[in-house]
C-alpha cells in the first residue's frame, strides 16, 4: 500500500498524488441497472492473467484511505454496456488496491480501460497544490528500503505517522494529464520514489472508453533511470480532488496483469 502525494498544509499530511482533474459540472451519465452477480475473482482469474473483477465489492479489491481526508466513492456501475468501477471524488482522496498474487509479481504487461467525462480546469500535474486526477492507475513495486537515502526514509516515516498509510518503495502512476504531453514522466513534488507517466492528455477521447497495454518494467526503467524493477506489490485505481476541492468522476474496467 502507499501514499500518493499532494501536500495538505492544513493537516500537515503528506499524500503522494498524480494529477488530472474534472470540471466540476461534468458528470458521467447515470448508470443503468447492473447485475451485481459478476464473476468472482477466482472465476475470472486464469493461469496466465491476473484479472481483478470490475466490482469494487469483490474481495480482490480493498480501499485505502488516509486520515483527515474525505474518501473517494467507488461503486459498481456500467458505461456504454461495460460493467465498471465508478469513482466519484468531491474534495476527496482514497484509492482502490488489488494486491498482486505471487504468480504475477514478475509480470511484464498491465492492461486496463477507463472513461473520463471531463478535465479539471485548474489542475496541473506539475504544480504542487493543483495535483488532482480524475483517473489514474498505479503500480507499486517492492524494494530494499535500507538502500534509500536518509531523506527518503524520513519522508516515508513522516507520511506513515501523519497519514496512517505506508508509502511505496517505488510507484508509477499512469495518468490522464490536462496539459502535459503523452509519455512525459513527471516527478512527485515530495518524493523521488513516485513518478507520474502521462498516457492520455487534454480533451481528446473524453466520454469514450480508452484502452491501454503497458510494459510496466520498461516504464519503470524510464521513470527510474539506472534502476531495475523489483517485484510488483499491487495495482491501484484512484480519482482524487483533495487539492483543489472540486468534483471528478471516472470509470475503470478490465485491469489485466500478465
Amino acid at each position: 500500500m502507499f501514499l500518493l502525494c499532494s501536500s495538505a498544509a492544513s493537516a500537515r499530511v503528506l499524500v503522494c498524488t498524480s494529477i488530472l482533474t474534472f470540471a466540476g459540472c461534468a458528470q458521467l451519465p447515470s448508470a443503468p441497472a447492473v447485475n451485481s452477480g459478476v464473476p468472482t475473482a477466482a472465476a475470472v482469474a486464469q493461469t496466465e492473467v491476473f484479472a481483478p473483477v470490475n466490482n469494487p465489492q469483490d474481495p480482490t479489491w480493498r480501499a485505502v484511505t488516509i486520515r483527515f481526508k474525505t474518501p473517494t466513492e467507488y461503486s459498481l456501475s456500467a458505461q456504454h454496456g461495460t460493467a465498471c468501477i465508478r469513482a466519484k471524488a468531491e474534495g476527496a482522496w482514497s484509492f482502490l488496491v488489488a494486491d498482486v498474487p505471487a504468480a504475477f509479481v514478475t509480470a511484464t504487461q498491465l492492461a486496463w480501460r477507463w472513461v473520463v467525462p471531463a478535465l479539471i480546469a485548474d489542475a496541473d500535474n506539475e504544480v504542487a497544490g493543483k495535483d488532482d486526477a480524475p483517473a489514474r492507475v498505479v503500480v507499486v513495486f517492492k524494494g530494499d528500503r535500507t538502500k534509500l537515502d536518509a531523506s527518503e526514509r524520513a519522508t516515508m516515516s513522516m507520511a506513515k505517522a501523519l497519514g496512517g498509510v505506508e508509502m511505496p518503495y517505488a510507484a508509477i502512476q499512469y495518468i490522464w494529464a490536462g496539459k502535459a504531453a503523452v509519455e512525459r514522466v513527471i516527478p512527485n513534488a515530495n518524493t523521488s520514489r513516485i513518478k507520474k507517466l502521462v498516457v492520455s492528455s487534454g480533451s481528446a477521447g473524453l466520454n469514450e472508453w480508452q484502452s491501454f497495454d503497458r510494459n510496466v518494467r520498461a516504464d519503470f526503467r524510464l521513470a527510474f533511470p539506472g534502476e531495475e524493477p523489483g517485484e510488483i506489490e499491487s495495482v491501484g485505481l484512484m480519482t482524487d480532488t483533495d487539492s483543489l476541492g472540486g468534483t471528478a468522476e471516472a470509470c475503470y474496467a478490465d485491469v489485466r496483469m500478465r
